[in-house]
């Protein structure tokens, strides 16, 4: 419940990175309408993540960073001219970058909201002071924090995307075409991460989805993105048997309407492990012990539990090289990703 003075008439958020990012800024569109229901939320984000504002009841509008960009670079007096039209009265900078936030102040939007850490935060004039690399809350709580100026103090993590009729026709259709049925075990693994973490070795998903499919049952299929293929590659060849290859296939809408259909969901620290969160459904997910990725903040919200690292504590060796499969990944076993998913198969039997 609001008890501030500043009252959220007419609102930009702005967060233009990632998927995951933007998944885990929609709380705050949630708590600004449900503590102000008259409120008008916009969202500005790269046309990319799209889908998931437009997919978020909250949001009223939402507006892609690349109308007002030229051959890679901001058109800042576009944006200018742009904000000063929509004369929205605040605006909250979940993701700060410093031509966003020079844009809101010369748009002279009376109330600007974000970290109180950089060196232009001085273009702010409601300042909170977190750091988020410590990693002592979670990114969605990090973001929510970014109310308080609105007398919102401490509101609930809490997700809402609705999928469209199509998408779920489109993924009905895919799963009958491939043979299965509602009542069969689903699992979706996401091998890639799009070199936002570490990742889980192909040969470990290989190996994981083989035996899904040998001892539990389970029909499987693989999910990813266009560029991501040939690490799909490099998992069907090691399979007799093959699961169902998603890859490249599937917009972000019809990706939330198969997570939804899916019993478990197995990824690295990625967007679409976010999504499934988003839309309620069960994960296992992989993580390298460094502070900077740590689950603590960037881990799926509420799922603590179904985080495995090799090691808790900090690997300082490596933190400090950039292979994508690094050694503490190799190190979480097959077997342990397997017992997980196998626990949750049951409870969803039982």
């Amino acid at each position: 419940m609001s008890t501030g003075k500043l009252r959220p008439q007419n609102v930009l958020l702005l967060r233009t990175d990632r998927i995951g990012d933007v998944i885990l800024s929609t709380p705050v569109a949630l708590a600004l309408k449900k503590a102000h229901p008259d409120s008008q939320i916009t969202f500005l984000v790269r046309r990319a993540t799209l889908p998931i504002v437009q997919s978020c009841p909250a949001v009223d509008a939402a507006i892609p960073i690349e109308m007002f960009m030229q051959g890679g670079r901001l058109q800042l007096r576009a944006l200018v001219r742009y904000l000063k039209q929509q004369r929205f009265n605040a605006a909250v900078h979940l993701f700060p970058r410093p031509a966003l936030t020079l844009a809101t102040f010369l748009a002279r939007i009376p109330h600007r909201i974000g970290t109180g850490y950089r060196y232009y935060s001085l273009l702010f004039n409601h300042r909170i002071y977190e750091h988020r690399k410590t990693a002592e809350r979670h990114e969605a709580e990090y973001n929510l924090q970014l109310l308080r100026p609105f007398g919102i103090e401490a509101p609930e993590v809490a997700f809402s995307l609705t999928i469209s009729d199509e998408a779920w026709r489109k993924i009905d259709q895919l799963l009958a075409d491939a043979g299965i049925g509602t009542e069969e075990p689903l699992v979706v693994l996401h091998p890639g991460s799009g070199g936002s973490a570490r990742d889980w070795p192909p040969e470990h998903f290989a190996e994981l989805a083989q035996r899904l499919i040998e001892k539990e049952q389970a029909r499987v299929a693989i999910t990813g993105a266009p560029n991501e293929q040939p690490l799909a590659d490099a998992i069907l060849q090691r399979m007799k048997v093959k699961p169902l290859a998603l890859v490249g296939r599937l917009t972000l809408q019809e990706l939330a309407a198969l997570l939804r259909r899916a019993d478990v969901f197995v990824a690295n620290s990625t967007g679409p492990l976010h999504l499934a969160v988003a839309v309620g459904t069960e994960v296992v997910a992989f993580y390298p012990p460094i502070l900077a990725c740590r689950p603590e903040r960037w881990g799926p919200y509420g799922h603590r539990q179904d985080v495995l690292m090799s090691q808790q504590e900090e690997c300082f060796r490596c933190r400090k090289r950039s292979e994508r499969w690094c050694e503490c990944m190799y190190r979480i076993p097959v077997q342990a990703a397997l017992d997980k998913i196998a626990e949750k198969l049951a409870q969803k039997v039982g």
